[in-house]
Parts: C-alpha cells; sequence; structure tokens
C-alpha cells in the first residue's frame, strides 16, 4: 500500500447525513445509505461542480458516532432543497489511496491497522475523512482520503 500524499482544497457537498454507530459499519448499512442518496440525487446533480459522488466521514456530536454524508460538490452558495443538507469539506492534507468498491472496507482496515501506525505522517482527528467515487463507472477505482499531519520527527529541522 502505497498512499500518495495530496493538498486538498476545501469543498461544499450538497446532500444526506447519516448517523453511523462505530461497529455497526457493514456493507448493508452502507448500500441503504447511498440508495438514500440516489433517490435524492437528480435533486443535486444540476447544482453539481463535477459528477464524483463523495461519502464523508464527520466527527460526530458524541463519542462513537458519526455522520456519514452522501453527495456531490456544488458551490459554496447552492440553494438547499427540503431534505437536503450542504456540508463543509477543509482544505488539507489527504492520504490518497485507490481500491476497488467491493474492497472499501478492507482498504480501510489496511490503512488504519497496518499503514497509518508506522507512516512518516500521522491521522488528523480534526478532518473528515473521505472516499470520492468516479461518475458512475465501476471499472474506475474509489479514491480513500485519510487526512493526516506530518509525524513530530519528520517536521523538526536539524540544528
Amino acid at each position: 500500500m502505497d498512499p500518495v500524499i495530496e493538498h486538498r482544497e476545501a469543498f461544499t457537498v450538497l446532500g444526506l447525513q447519516s448517523r453511523v454507530k462505530q461497529g455497526s459499519e457493514t456493507s448493508e448499512l452502507f448500500a441503504s445509505i447511498w440508495q438514500k442518496f440516489e433517490a435524492e440525487r437528480a435533486a443535486i446533480e444540476p447544482l453539481a461542480v463535477s459528477r464524483k459522488y463523495y461519502g464523508i466521514n464527520f466527527p460526530g456530536e458524541s463519542e462513537g458516532i458519526s455522520d456519514y454524508f452522501t453527495g456531490m460538490a456544488v458551490a459554496v452558495d447552492s440553494p438547499v432543497a427540503d431534505g437536503l443538507l450542504k456540508r463543509h469539506v477543509p482544505a488539507g492534507d489527504y492520504a490518497v489511496i485507490e481500491c476497488a468498491v467491493e474492497r472499501i472496507g478492507l482498504c480501510y482496515q489496511a490503512i488504519f491497522t497496518t499503514w497509518l501506525p508506522s507512516a512518516p505522517v500521522r491521522f488528523n482527528p480534526d478532518h473528515p475523512v473521505f472516499e470520492e467515487y468516479p461518475e458512475k463507472d465501476p471499472t474506475l477505482p474509489v479514491r480513500i482520503h485519510i487526512p493526516v499531519t506530518k509525524n513530530e520527527s519528520s517536521a523538526k529541522t536539524p540544528g
């Protein structure tokens, strides 16, 4: 696993938010969340600035709960239709890993248990983890974005 570190500019997403309890993450849960998004996609697409889809894991208000947001990038001043929400993803550095959609769970497991503990960067809990899905092409990989900062030891300069 060789993630590439990329700087991403801030962006705004329009879509749906689902509360997810830690430990309840299953492929069936996320399939149902994305089905709800599909029902609203027609209202979001005309406002989108690209045809990519995002699954964004924002920290929740309480421990063990996260807000999984499904949506598309839109202009900051885009209108918000009833039933939809707009969220902001801050600019930052991300370790980007590409994987097949059916392997997302395994990729996350490898990232957090194998790669990240020995990586030259550390996880940045102030930014959301997110997936970037290509427009309706299952042959293209999903890009998982893990927010990172430099490790203290690699940030120091000699002398």
